[in-house]
């Protein structure tokens, strides 16, 4: 609260950010009206005020580099702000930017690349903006949840016959087969392959340790899985020339990335449609329900923390039983012929 001095003007008292700042005033109106400026709701609205969208995306894009897997932060966040920031004045205040900025954008990206596309910019930037509310006082209303997601025509993956798998793994060099066959054999995902380490494996026990990040906040976390013996064969043998603690890696040990462009050309090689070593995993899938695994046991081997993903999973590969002709089928009846 103000006080007057003895000389008979008011000084206004405010501690901002642990420090105690004082102003003198001619009376006591003047002083209680510039303390309420720095009152937490005026500070929040001067602190927004100073934020672009160019510090708002630099602020949360430096936060997902080390919180997301690399491949969402690569192939998502970064160019769903710059998408953004190329349409919209980069310098502009946060406060500014409105659902209607958001659904002119968000509509573009609808009508240029997809539906799909235009929800992924929605979904990550969204994100950035509840983050921004955390760390960088943004508004609580976020601007692009206003906008409703767009409607989507989704296209299956898709998932090579097992006999086109083969001839792949026909004409590929034997460091390639080790590969091609652990990727079959253990339903893995790309990273968790390329960051194996030989002891991630237990050949004693049969046992191999894959870790995977896609999980909320990228933290690496670990699950244990069976190998077959005809895997844990070529891995032994491999292992014996190996001089790297990774197991699938280059000529210098280092551990591969991406190997972005080996399955393309494995597959022209071989005469079949291009997959991809995600594709693997789904075949891998398709192959354990079409043996007749229960959805549980197909969940612990593709490491899913659901059961209803695992389910999602499998009807997208279109490899869950023909109820209807199980049910039907043992119920022929007479009263109509075809």
């Amino acid at each position: 609260m103000p006080y007057q001095e003895k000389s008979g003007k008011w000084r206004g008292t405010k501690m901002i950010e642990g420090q105690r700042r004082t102003k003198l005033f001619k009376n006591k109106n003047e002083a209680k009206k510039w303390e309420a400026m720095f009152s937490s709701e005026n500070l929040k609205k001067m602190q927004i005020d100073m934020v672009s969208l160019i510090n708002w995306a630099n602020g949360y894009l430096d936060h997902a580099k080390v919180t997301v897997v690399e491949k969402t932060y690569r192939d998502e966040k970064v160019p769903a702000f710059k998408r953004l920031l190329k349409k919209l004045n980069s310098e502009m205040t946060v406060d500014k930017l409105t659902p209607h900025d958001c659904l002119k954008f968000l509509s573009k990206q609808n009508q240029d690349r997809s539906g799909n596309a235009a929800n992924k910019d929605r979904k990550n930037l969204s994100a950035g903006w509840n983050w921004g509310v955390k760390f960088m006082n943004l508004p609580k209303d976020n601007p692009f949840m206003a906008v409703d997601p767009f409607p989507t025509e989704e296209k299956p993956r898709y998932v090579p016959p097992e006999e086109d798998f083969w001839k792949v793994f026909e004409v590929a060099s034997y460091e390639q087969k080790i590969l091609l066959l652990a990727f079959l054999h253990t339903s893995a995902r790309r990273g968790e392959l390329f960051r194996l380490h030989w002891n991630d494996i237990d050949f004693a026990r049969n046992l191999i340790r894959l870790g995977t990040r896609k999980r909320i906040g990228g933290s690496l976390e670990y699950n244990t899985v069976s190998i077959t013996e005809e895997l844990k064969q070529a891995l032994s043998e491999k292992k014996k020339s190996s001089s790297s603690v990774y197991v699938f890696c280059d000529e210098y040990g280092q551990p591969f990335k991406y190997r972005r462009h080996l399955m393309k050309r494995l597959c022209l090689k071989a005469n079949v449609t291009a997959f991809g070593f995600h594709s693997i995993r789904h075949l891998s899938a398709s192959i354990l329900a079409s043996e007749g695994t229960d959805i549980p046991n197909i969940q612990s081997q593709l490491r899913h923390k659901h059961l209803h993903t695992t389910s999602r999973y499998l009807h997208k590969l279109g490899a869950t039983d023909n109820v209807m002709e199980k049910v039907f089928g043992d119920r022929k009846q007479t009263r109509c012929s075809i």
